[in-house]
């Protein structure tokens, strides 16, 4: 096997373990056992399952910022295009929830070494948010009223994972989230 298809199956198995068993209680061992790889492959890519873990959730949020970006390509407005975002996002989450729920816990947390990760990937989303709303009025805000709502989208996330949410929690949170996100940029009934 050659060693981004070792690499890809160790990343895969991982994901599917940490999604069943959490981060805590999986092993290496079990990563090795769920792929079928040498643990000298293991190694050959990865220094712990911590690393494996940042190599998921860097691969996640890359394919969830382009993800989100194409839909928000597809708006008719910008700011229709960041609640197709917002929605893409929502979706993902309730698809892949287990294993989110696992990269999201072990991201928030300022020891985490995906930490630095998700700081950056919250500050292309903040990016993302700018623009937009730049686009559409003209105007900048503070990029603070953005890293708040990115918070809330993550604990409403969070939240609808936890509770295993199905359709209809998904949909109600994407209401909810629209109706923040246009209270936070309206101003006087006018854009802002």
């Amino acid at each position: 096997m050659s060693g981004q298809l070792a690499k890809g199956a160790l990343l895969g198995a991982a994901g599917k373990v940490f999604a069943r068993h959490g981060f805590a209680a999986t092993t290496v061992e079990d990563i090795l056992e769920e792929a079928g790889i040498a643990r000298r492959t293991f190694y050959k890519h990865f220094a712990n399952k911590e690393d494996v873990l940042a190599a998921i959730y860097e691969v996640a949020t890359r394919d969830l910022l382009a993800q989100m970006r194409s839909a928000a390509s597809s708006g008719t407005t910008p700011l229709d295009a960041i609640r197709r975002g917002l929605d893409v996002y929502l979706d993902h989450h309730a698809a892949n929830g287990r294993l989110v729920g696992v990269l999201q816990r072990q991201a928030i947390r300022d020891d985490s070494p995906l930490a630095p990760q998700r700081q950056r990937f919250r500050d292309e989303l903040v990016t993302l948010l700018d623009d937009a709303v730049r686009a559409t009025t003209g105007e900048r805000n503070d990029r603070m009223l953005y890293a708040a709502l990115i918070s809330a989208l993550e604990g409403t996330s969070l939240e609808i994972l936890s509770q295993g949410a199905g359709p209809t929690e998904v949909a109600r949170v994407k209401r909810v989230m629209h109706l923040l996100l246009d209270r936070a940029l309206l101003l006087d009934g006018r854009p802002r």
